[in-house]
Parts: C-alpha cells; structure tokens; sequence
C-alpha cells in the first residue's frame, strides 16, 4: 500500500483531499498532519475583522475532507522531515511515514530585527493567533482600553486589515474609535502594485483619517509604543505585525533545497527540486524557474494539478507542468463592502467590487465544505 502524507491543510491541500475521495483508490493511505483542524481561509480575513461574516463563515473543516478521503489526521505540525527514512517527525514525537510527501504549511510572520516583537506584538501568522488577538481587542476597546492601533506593513494584507479595523472600530464606537495608522519599512506602501490602486487607497485612507507612514522601519515595539528607527516614537495600545512572509524552518532543518529565504524550492511540477518524491504548493514553496508572489490566489489554482500530480507520482507516471500566469486578479478589500481591483495595468474600485469579491470567496469555501461523510 502506497503512504500519501499532506503536512498541513493548506488551500491546495483541502482540493487535494476532496481529490482523493473521487474515488476512493484501496491502495493509497492518505494522513493529514495539521495542527489545526479547522483552516481559516486568508482571503476572507479582512472580512472577519470588519465584521462582515462570523469566524465560523471564513474556515473550512478539515475533518470531514479528511473522513471523505478515509484519511487519517494527526493534530499536531510538523518539525523535521527525515528524507532518508522517509519520515515527517510531529510536534507530538509521532513519526508518520511516507512514500510521497506534500506540503503546504503556508508561511510565517516575518518578524525580523525590531525588538519586542514577539512580546508587545501580535503577528497576523499564524492566524489562529491572529484572532484570538483580535478578539482580545475587541474587548478592551469596547471598555474604552484602546486610543490607537498600529499595522506594521505597508503591503495589500497590512492596508487590508488597517482598514478592516478602522470600518469595525467606528461601527462600534463611532467618535470615539481609536485610530489607526500603517508603518511600512518601504520608501511607498503597496511597492508591488502601480500608482493608480496606491493612489485609490492613499485618498481613501485620508478621507478615514488612517495614518500611512512609509520609510519607518520599526526598532521596538513596547507595551503601548512603537518606535522607529529614526527614533520617533508614536503611542499604540495595540500593534499588529503584518510584515510580509517567512519560511517555516523545517525546510533548512530537514536538508531539503531551498531559495535565499528559506522557503522550499520547487520546480515546474511543484516536486523539490532536491527530493522528488516530496512536493511543495502555496506559500511555503518558490518555484526555481517560474516564482511568484506570496498570495493566497496561487496555491487556490495549484490544487488540482496538485492533486493530479501526486497521483501521477504514487503510480509512478509521468507528471504534468504547472505554470500560473504572473498576471493575476488582486481585490484589495476597504473595509466599508468596497474594494479595489488589479489585474495587470487595470485599475478599478467600487462596491461592486466587494460584491465581486465576497461572491468568489464564498463559491470557494461551498467547494470545500462536506455537510455529511460517508459511512464506511
């Protein structure tokens, strides 16, 4: 019997578990490693912080995927790989072998050399955390706790969940909401994105009144401080580190090919390109020939082929490539049920976008979601 292992239940894992219930192969064991066991799903995030859907709207449950698959699940992460045995090594001690490895364990916070980050600081990765941080403010702000709210990151997610906060603080608090402000260590915010959706989010956030500081690399953060390197220093009651994405050490620590940032290096058909029989989608991969952004829409359009790939690998056939397109659709979400849009030199904004936006979010959760697993 061939041993498919899926560490971590990534947006390309949850279509390669709904895969592999269609149909149910006698020879194939599958086992999820997870820590989690429900996936919050990232791209309606900004949504949840907003108040527009209910944390139980934004996630998806892995474990009727898991029982449709006849997978086993293993609540824990994992720490080492051991390619010669062929092993992933848990948090928990367990050693669970494979003879194909797929992982899609997504990234981490990039906290990188400010002081007091990991104290003073709650790092939008993993998001588990994430929210229960948020949930955490929420309370103190409604107690009258909060005066104001720093976002370390001047990217999409940064802008995204700044206005999030903001549009969820003046609903419940009007007049006396705290205020928000952006850091970016980056001489613009949005610095991989054109002059006409930054200008669009510029003007809207000085119609809210949120603060946007480019060139301020943060050098501390403190309980109720944030200070730059510049020596400034601004009050924060609360900072949230969204400061783009690290790689999970694993990869290093397990012997396996890596880019410059440790993230596990691919090639066309998403297998390493030191291990062949593990594979790697979503954040936590860089494809050697073909790399692209850290975003959500990436490993979303690796799950089928994915899927297929680890197929092709059990039974020992050929693979197919899988190239995305560098040119893809961004909807940056503002808070209010409006968003922007990008897809190449195209720029454009408006509550239909949101509309849009919430329309492909949910058609992808209803894709994942098992109202019943089959008996045995």
């Amino acid at each position: 019997m061939k041993r498919l292992v899926l560490l971590g239940g990534g947006h390309a894992h949850v279509h390669v578990l709904r895969a592999m219930a269609e149909p149910l192969d006698s020879g194939l064991a599958v086992t999820l490693v997870s820590p989690v066991a429900i996936q919050v799903y990232s791209g309606m995030l900004p949504g949840y912080v907003a108040g527009h859907y209910g944390l139980d709207e934004c996630g998806i449950d892995l474990g009727p995927l898991a029982s449709r698959a006849r997978a086993r699940v293993v609540s824990s992460s994992g720490v080492l790989v051991d390619p010669a045995r062929r092993e992933v090594v848990c948090a928990n001690g367990e050693s669970v072998p494979y003879d194909v490895l797929s992982i899609d364990i997504g990234s981490q916070s990039y906290l990188g050399d400010a002081l007091g980050v990991e104290t003073y600081a709650t790092p939008v990765r993993p998001l588990e955390r994430f929210v229960l941080g948020w949930e955490s403010l929420l309370g103190r702000a409604q107690r009258g706790d909060i005066g104001s709210i720093t976002v370390v990151g001047g990217g999409a997610a940064g802008l995204e969940v700044a206005f999030a906060m903001d549009h969820r603080m003046r609903t419940l608090l009007g007049a006396a909401a705290p205020h928000v402000r952006v850091l970016a260590d980056t001489p613009v915010v949005l610095p991989d994105y054109g002059d006409g959706a930054r200008n669009r989010l510029l003007r809207l956030a000085a119609k809210r009144n949120i603060g946007i500081h480019p060139s301020s690399r943060v050098a501390e953060v403190g309980a109720g401080f944030v200070r730059l390197r510049d020596t400034i220093e601004f009050a924060s009651d609360a900072t949230f580190w969204v400061a783009g994405a690290a790689a999970s050490p694993i990869f290093r620590d397990s012997g396996l090919r890596t880019d410059a940032r440790g993230f596990l290096l691919v090639n066309d058909f998403m297998q390493s390109v030191s291990h062949p029989e593990i594979f790697g989608a979503g954040d936590c991969a860089t494809s050697l020939d073909n790399p692209r952004p850290k975003a959500g829409v990436f490993a979303v359009r690796a799950g089928p082929a994915l899927a297929a790939n680890l197929r092709a690998a059990l039974a020992g056939q050929p693979l197919e490539t899988h190239v995305t397109p560098s040119r893809f659709l961004a909807l940056i979400a503002c808070g209010d049920k409006r968003a922007i849009g990008l897809y190449g030199p195209l720029t454009f904004s408006g509550r239909w976008v949101w509309h849009w936006k919430d329309r492909i979010d949910r058609r992808f959760l209803a894709r994942y979601r098992v109202d019943e697993a089959p008996t045995a």
